[in-house]
């Protein structure tokens, strides 16, 4: 599952009261895992929990083992009353950004840029990243770069080396070739 389509989804007390939408999700990039949902409270969500109203949407910081289940909103295992800590701590920084950042193999070619994440939501594990290859990249995958439009493939996270202004991998395209999983053509 993209992470992205839990973005706007409604996030529901386990009381049945609409807390509010899910913003993001922040990742652990040490461990490859959701840690945070980021949910824009609804306004009377924020007065519920005694947060003065801004100018903007309060956003809170909801870490996972507060989230029940997913489907078509996203139910939690406490209600509202109980978020008021949480709430306490609201968040002032975005969550990590990754897509956009470029690839680059272990050789120091660039493979790509990431288009977004692969996210198990059962236990919120990230298990591959998105990336739009470069012309070069495909072809040297066997893939004919279709015009006007790229090859998406999924990297497992378990060959990524670290992640900066870049995404650095422990492995040369040729060398993962096994490896990748090819999703569509963007």
């Amino acid at each position: 599952m993209n992470p992205t389509v839990l973005n706007d989804k409604k996030v529901i007390g386990s009381e049945g009261f609409i807390l509010g939408e899910v913003e993001g999700v922040n990742v652990d990039l040490n461990t490859w895992r959701a840690s945070l949902l980021y949910v824009r409270l609804s306004d009377e969500a924020a007065a519920g929990l005694g947060l003065k109203r801004s100018f903007s949407k309060t956003t809170i910081c909801l870490p996972i083992n507060f989230v029940k289940s997913v489907g078509d909103v996203i139910t939690l295992n406490e209600p509202l009353h109980n978020l008021e800590n949480v709430a306490a701590n609201q968040c002032f920084v975005n969550p990590t950004k990754l897509k956009g950042k470029k690839v680059i193999g272990a050789k120091g070619h660039n493979v790509g840029e990431i288009e977004s994440l692969d996210l198990e939501p059962r236990n919120w594990q990230i298990t591959g990243i998105q990336v739009s290859l470069t012309n070069e990249a495909a072809t040297e995958l066997g893939c004919k770069p279709p015009f006007l439009s790229r090859v998406v493939i999924s990297i497992p996270t378990k060959i990524v080396k670290s992640v900066g202004n870049m995404i650095n991998l422990n492995e040369d395209i040729q060398d993962f070739k096994a490896l990748v999983k090819c999703l569509q053509y963007s």
